[in-house]
């Protein structure tokens, strides 16, 4: 019963970290603030999000930058998922551009922090249309997290093997 917890504990942890992100309503994060987190693990997340007009381009399809948004939200999100409280800045973001969608259209984002190492920490994220299951993007991102490792506030104690 201990496990089922720690999958709450962390699942609420991901959701409190999110909307902390969204708080003042003004950022470029705000676009994301229809995001629904629908599971935790250790290291991973899901997400769905329902594409609206003001996440289109204008040939009215879904903007390159959103994607790119939504590989950087979830990477991060994976990274929360870890137990940590800030996981600090960008250092890298790939997005490769499968397919598209318009308005309307729910998108699916599963995200995995592949490796939490003591300065960088990458992640994996793969968009996909809740329709069709057709991948729409996989983007990689990577985080320096070297200054969150000490964090007071981390959810979880976060250990490392000897490098």
């Amino acid at each position: 019963m201990k496990s089922a917890k720690i999958t709450d504990d962390r699942t609420i942890w991901v959701r409190k970290m999110f909307q902390r992100n969204l708080k003042d309503g003004t950022t470029f994060d705000n676009l994301m603030k229809d995001l629904v987190i629908t599971n935790t693990a250790d290291g991973k997340i899901s997400a769905e999000m329902l594409i609206q007009e003001h996440h289109l381009n204008r040939r009215q399809l879904i903007h390159g930058g959103m994607l790119a948004l939504m590989t950087d939200v979830c990477g991060m999100l994976a990274v929360y998922s870890k137990g940590m409280h800030n996981p600090g800045s960008s250092t890298d973001i790939n997005i490769s551009y499968l397919s598209s969608v318009g308005n309307g259209d729910t998108l699916l984002m599963d995200a995995e922090c592949i490796k939490l190492g003591k300065n960088l920490a990458f992640t994996i994220v793969e968009i996909r249309n809740k329709a069709d299951r057709k991948v729409v993007a996989q983007g990689r991102h990577t985080l320096f997290v070297a200054n969150a490792h000490n964090d007071p506030e981390n959810l979880f104690k976060i250990v490392h093997a000897k490098m």
